[in-house]
């Protein structure tokens, strides 16, 4: 939903910043969309988060389903490639120290533009309120907790992930 509305924005406030921020698997349901910026040179702002899972269904499976993980883990395109090829500026950022950086490049190009950002796995999205929850049972990191599940998920899956 992030890069259609984003395109929305755009056309709506042509003279605003507008930066679609998405995790890879929720880019991954719209991507075609930057056919649409690029042809109609809508200069909507992309940032692709890429850990290379659904995150947030991965985090309900930890919390809520005993780390019983189904078809989170997922092999993405080379998003760069596939923005240059829909003739999208595009570039990856892997070094930390070199965010400023990109992130200059990104809000002072011209037209459409993708930045990937290629992040650690397994990094938990909190606070989050469970569902049917109260704002005051939101859940919060649990250094030790999230130790045990890694050990857990390293060995369910014979040192692949974790």
């Amino acid at each position: 939903f992030g890069l259609p509305a984003a395109i929305g924005a755009k056309v709506a406030q042509p003279e605003a910043l507008v930066i679609d921020i998405d995790g890879d698997a929720s880019f991954g349901m719209t991507l075609t969309e930057l056919a649409t910026a690029a042809q109609f040179n809508i200069g909507v702002k992309v940032i692709v988060l890429n850990n290379e899972e659904q995150g947030m269904v991965t985090q309900w499976q930890n919390l809520f389903y005993e780390d019983r993980y189904a078809h989170t883990h997922q092999v993405n395109p080379d998003f760069v490639k596939l923005a240059e090829s829909m003739h999208v500026q595009s570039r990856r950022l892997v070094n930390p120290a070199e965010t400023v950086d990109a992130l200059k490049w990104l809000i002072d190009s011209e037209g459409p533009a993708l930045l990937e950002v290629v992040t650690d796995k397994k990094v938990p999205v909190l606070p989050m309120v469970p569902a049917g929850s109260a704002l005051h049972e939101f859940l919060v990191f649990d250094g030790e907790k999230d130790k045990e599940r890694r050990e857990l998920m390293r060995q369910r899956t014979g040192g692949l992930h974790g």
